[in-house]
């Protein structure tokens, strides 16, 4: 591992000056500490580091990816100052005793509070630069390598909490939406398709994971849904990959194009097409379906059934929880300060909150705001046959478990498409509903008797 030491901090009237070092942790236990100061004015210590970083190269097999330590330390940078600015605007609302009704105050403090403040700010800035400058250097040394389940999860969560943000930003860890198949890309040009593509039939089936995770998690418990249904049924099985921070309405639009051009290159004609989604993944397939519909896409007339397994059509109370948290802490001058914290998760999770599939639904609103659901309603897909399987950890319908939590995290009226306004309720037969009792949210991504329920239908 890489950390970076301050020393000899001292502050002067026009700023702030300090000693950085670098210290590396090389997997043997051996520890390095270099002065970063000499790296510009010392050409021996930088061809010393430069060795070092090829040792960390050849000796860890396991090593982080450098582009990681960049977008965290942006990451780590941002937040600082961040909460620098809560921290400073809580202070300075105390201070004022405004009455506890008084709108928030947003200016600076002044005095030596304010100093003490810019200061944190400059010290935050010099390190953040030091970094990434630093890091920037030894991106072409230790070059990518092959990334790892566990990496795929950390940065599949943290874009599914920051992910706007971190793609606003233009940082390193932003997902760039994309087709993979075993985690690797799957690059859009008939050559790679014809070389890449294990079984090349007419039955395709596209896998969409949900908020916070990749298609990597569809492998639960050695079962994965796409790889079972190649084995049972020939379909050939191909896994979206995106960014869940976005807004559902982007990726819904992103995924739609992709489509498109996918079946466009695939060498045998597609003859049916089949989306399975699980959790947000069924919100972002149906905002794909309107979007695509929009723009003329032929992708629709090949999509004969589409499978939800989980997902919030109607939202999920512990982000309406969320939301009615910022409402009580953003009341008073003294805790909206705080509220802010939580203004932290992104356009993907506040989405979820009734079940937003297009722009229409959230343009113009602070997303933030409480206020009840008032979406226009979205319809399944025409001529599309659309099943919808909700869990539940309780035993039987209508018990407390059920009704509240569902799998823990969305209801099951939520999953089945109920609302109780008729004209937001989705029209699922019955017959192409299915619960799953002694079940949660991620059980639904291995349990024999959903992929058993999934097997029926798509064999029908």
């Amino acid at each position: 591992w890489v950390a970076l030491e301050a020393r000899d901090i001292r502050f002067y009237r026009h700023g702030v000056s300090c000693c950085y070092i670098a210290i590396i942790k090389l997997k043997n236990g051996e520890v390095e500490k270099i002065p970063l100061a000499l790296l510009d004015r010392n050409r021996e210590v930088k061809e010393y580091f430069r060795d070092l970083c090829s040792q960390m190269v050849e000796r860890d097999t396991q090593r982080p990816r450098i582009i990681d330590l960049r977008g965290f330390s942006r990451l780590a940078i941002d937040a600082t100052l961040g909460v620098t600015d809560l921290v400073e605007t809580m202070h300075r609302n105390i201070a004022r005793i405004p009455g506890i009704s008084a709108p928030p105050s947003r200016y600076r403090t002044a005095g030596v509070t304010g100093f003490v403040y810019r200061s944190l700010r400059k010290i935050t800035g010099l390190v953040g630069g030091g970094i990434d400058s630093v890091l920037a250097q030894l991106t072409p040394l230790l070059g990518e390598g092959r990334s790892s389940s566990e990496r795929e999860a950390i940065l599949a969560a943290l874009n599914g909490v920051l992910g706007d943000y971190m793609a606003a930003t233009g940082n390193p860890l932003a997902i760039s939406m994309r087709l993979r198949q075993a985690g690797r890309p799957l690059e859009l040009s008939a050559q790679a398709i014809s070389e890449k593509i294990t079984h090349q039939g007419g039955k395709l089936v596209v896998l969409v994971h949900g908020l916070c995770m990749s298609d990597l998690q569809w492998l639960r418990h050695g079962h994965d849904h796409g790889a079972a249904l190649a084995r049972d049924l020939g379909y050939t099985p191909v896994y979206l990959h995106y960014n869940s921070g976005l807004h559902i309405s982007a990726n819904g639009r992103a995924f739609a194009d992709l489509i498109e051009v996918l079946l466009k290159l695939w060498p045998p004609e597609v003859k049916e097409l089949v989306i399975i989604a699980h959790s947000m993944g069924g919100l972002v397939s149906r905002s794909a379906c309107y979007y695509g519909k929009m723009a003329g896409h032929r992708w629709l007339r090949k999509l004969r059934k589409l499978v939800f397994l989980g997902t919030p059509h109607h939202g999920a109370p512990l982000e309406r929880g969320g939301n009615w948290v910022d409402a009580i802490l953003g009341a008073t001058p003294y805790t909206e300060p705080i509220a802010r914290i939580g203004k932290i998760r992104s356009a993907g999770i506040t989405d979820l909150r009734h079940g937003n599939v297009i722009d229409e639904h959230w343009q113009g609103r602070d997303r933030f705001d409480h206020s009840e659901d008032l979406r226009s309603p979205v319809p399944l897909p025409e001529d599309v046959l659309c099943y919808a399987i909700a869990a539940t950890t309780g035993k039987k319908t209508g018990d407390l478990r059920d009704r509240l939590l569902g799998d823990g995290l969305v209801p099951v009226n939520s999953a089945l498409g109920m609302h109780e306004k008729s004209r937001l309720t989705l029209l699922f037969p019955e017959n192409r509903q299915w619960i799953g009792y002694g079940m949660n949210h991620m059980d639904l991504l291995s349990h024999p008797e959903v992929y058993g329920k999934i097997k029926q239908w798509l064999s029908d």
